[in-house]
């Protein structure tokens, strides 16, 4: 198995998949999306990454990345329209095994802490940001958010739709809150 440079991630694969059978995030809907390869194996849904254990015996956390768009709502005569404002890649999931939550990585000179879980999220973000200059072009990263996640992406740039935008949400989201950001900021 080759090792992509930095965090021990890889493309989820078949072989890898028994291993799926003893991830834990705490979230059941989470955890079994990963251990059903009919879903995480599916293309059609999006490309499942696991974060390994430095023996890949373990999945530390995954996520999937799929497409999508953000558009504005306007309203003419009474009617909404909506105008797409730019392509976004969507993190369908993500998650870290309860094992490995609030595990400090690495604390900066004024106090703030890194935790796996932030290390895991911008090595997504650094995918994500690898796939619009290789491969397809996209304005935004846009994601539904857990409680439970809320602050993760808030503290990583993300920030909730403004009133007249709106993403594509399945109907197990409509709890969650739809999180975006800019795929390059200096855009």
């Amino acid at each position: 198995m080759e090792q992509e440079q930095g965090l021990n991630i890889h493309p989820l694969s078949p072989e890898l998949l028994p291993l799926a059978e003893r991830f834990s995030s705490g979230n059941t809907y989470l955890d079994g999306f990963l251990q059903n390869g009919d879903y995480s194996l599916s293309a059609n849904i999006g490309k499942t990454y696991v974060f390994l254990a430095e023996e890949n015996n373990e999945i530390i956390g995954y996520y999937n990345l799929g497409m999508s768009s953000v558009d504005r709502i306007e309203e003419v005569s009474g009617n909404n329209r909506y105008i797409r404002m730019g392509g976004a890649i969507n993190i369908n999931y993500f998650a870290l095994d309860e094992r490995y939550h609030r595990q400090v990585y690495d604390t900066l000179p004024w106090g703030d802490k890194i935790y796996l879980s932030d290390i895991l999220l911008i090595e997504c973000l650094e995918r994500i940001e690898g796939i619009t200059n290789q491969h397809i072009g996209a304005t935004f990263v846009t994601l539904n958010s857990t409680k439970e996640g809320y602050n993760l992406y808030k503290r990583n740039g993300f920030e909730e739709l403004e009133y007249d935008m709106r993403f594509t949400m399945e109907d197990s989201d409509h709890d969650c809150t739809q999180l975006y950001r800019w795929v390059n900021e200096d855009f």
